[in-house]
């Protein structure tokens, strides 16, 4: 009985030995690393993230992965160095990656300066543009050749100038180019003061050259969009432009490993979402982050776990494992009423002895009142001694009842009485017969 006490306490401190491990497992932050372009907004508002969720003690720990370029981003998601990536639509979007959230929208900005001809793509042919670089790194090449070859303009037949914001003025003055393109977000700083320049190197408020057909292009590949530039975007007193246009967009976006756990992605989403609005006051740009539609058919896939957020389908922890829980009830159930049977076999057992151990004292009282020599008295003492170490066996003496410890006493106590009785019995010499003798004279 005691060993089986042991078993249950030993099984009882392993189910909760278990239940904290599990706990523990469910409770602990998950890191994940997150590639992102050095020296870029997007790397200062993961940074503030990973912060903040420091701070707050969230479940969700990020450790940034600096790489030199949105097309680095993407490789490192995609060659596993990454959980998590800062990517551009339209340049080398990672085949395991799925959208979480969108960091911003930028578009493509044609312009020229007021003195030049230019009013449309097609007048590109024969002329130079800036290709203005911007920090991260990024080839727009491949932009500026989509859009050229929507009016059919051959590639070879517009020059390309690589040009820092800083060089733009000079460019511009020099007539080393013809038109700009600068790809941004609509009304930032970046591409107010791209526009700004322009317009007091060329003496006056710049032309801009839209891409009408962006839809229709955004319809052949899901790595452009349409987005429309509204009028006075870019500030100034005569509004810059003067009248609303549209143009080819492309998507940053914050993209996650289709293998990621939908419970820590839909975890991320809340949190930088709820975040957002704090690091926003210190990271402006960070107001345009957004949620990504939810169309479960998109050419660009949302991740499981962010579609579960947005669509408030998230499971809860009791909901995820509810079926574990009631598995376990079950099992604990039949566990104890399986213990509890043997228990109550065991005891079945002891008191089975116990019952044989009455019965053989009885026995042996009424052996003691009837032996012929004390040898065998001495055998009756010596198995009533045997029967009493058997009864009072650690095991043994806790499956006995009050009532059926008292029995065992009596009739222990009985034989003692019996075999002393007839010991004593043995001692007293026995007188002869008398008989009457005659004497003879």
């Amino acid at each position: 009985m005691r060993r089986l006490i042991f078993a249950t306490i030993i099984g009882s401190l392993v189910a909760i030995a278990a239940v904290a491990a599990a706990i523990y497992y469910y409770e602990r932050p998950s890191v994940l690393r997150i590639a992102v372009p050095r020296d870029s907004d997007d790397q200062a508002i993961m940074a503030a993230a990973a912060r903040d969720f420091a701070e707050a003690r969230d479940g969700i720990r990020l450790k940034l992965v600096a790489v030199e370029s949105l097309a680095e981003s993407s490789r490192a998601l995609r060659e596993g160095h990454a959980d998590l990536a800062v990517v551009r639509s339209d340049l080398a979007m990672p085949p395991n990656g799925q959208t979480v959230l969108i960091m911003r929208r930028d578009a493509a900005v044609l312009f020229a300066p007021a003195e030049s001809s230019l009013r449309a793509i097609e007048d590109l042919r024969g002329h130079k543009v800036g290709v203005l670089q911007a920090m991260p790194k990024v080839d727009n090449q491949f932009l500026l050749d989509t859009a050229l070859a929507q009016y059919d303009v051959p590639s070879v037949s517009v020059g390309r100038v690589s040009l820092t914001l800083a060089e733009l003025s000079r460019a511009v003055e020099d007539k080393e180019i013809d038109a700009v393109l600068a790809v941004g977000v609509p009304g930032s700083d970046g591409l107010t003061e791209a526009v700004d320049t322009v317009a007091v190197a060329g003496h006056g408020q710049p032309v801009f050259l839209p891409i009408a057909e962006a839809k229709a292009i955004a319809q052949r590949s899901p790595a452009f969009e349409g987005v429309e530039v509204v009028r006075g975007a870019f500030g100034g007193a005569q509004p810059k432009p003067p009248v609303d246009f549209d143009t080819l967009g492309v998507s940053t976006r914050l993209v996650a490993r289709n293998s990621l756990g939908n419970e820590a992605v839909a975890a991320l989403t809340r949190l930088l979402l709820a975040a957002r609005p704090a690091i926003a006051a210190r990271i402006p740009i960070a107001n345009r982050i957004e949620a990504p539609a939810t169309d479960k058919g998109a050419a660009l896939p949302v991740h499981p776990g962010a579609l579960a957020f947005l669509d408030d389908e998230e499971e809860s922890f009791f909901d995820k494992y509810s079926d574990g829980f009631y598995i376990g009830a079950m099992c604990l159930s039949v566990l104890g009423t399986g213990l509890a049977a043997a228990a109550t076999r065991l005891t079945r057992h002891r008191i089975t002895d116990a019952d044989k151990i009455l019965r053989r004292l009885i026995e042996i009282t009424m052996a003691a009142r009837s032996a012929r020599h004390a040898d065998l008295l001495d055998g009756y003492e010596e198995e009533a001694d045997e029967l009493l170490a058997l009864a009072l066996a650690p095991d043994a003496v806790h499956a006995l009842s009050v009532n059926r410890m008292g029995a065992l006493t009596l009739a222990l106590t009985q034989v003692r009485h019996a075999i002393a009785e007839r010991r004593q019995s043995f001692a007293v010499p026995i007188r002869a017969q008398f008989s009457p003798r005659i004497v003879r004279e």
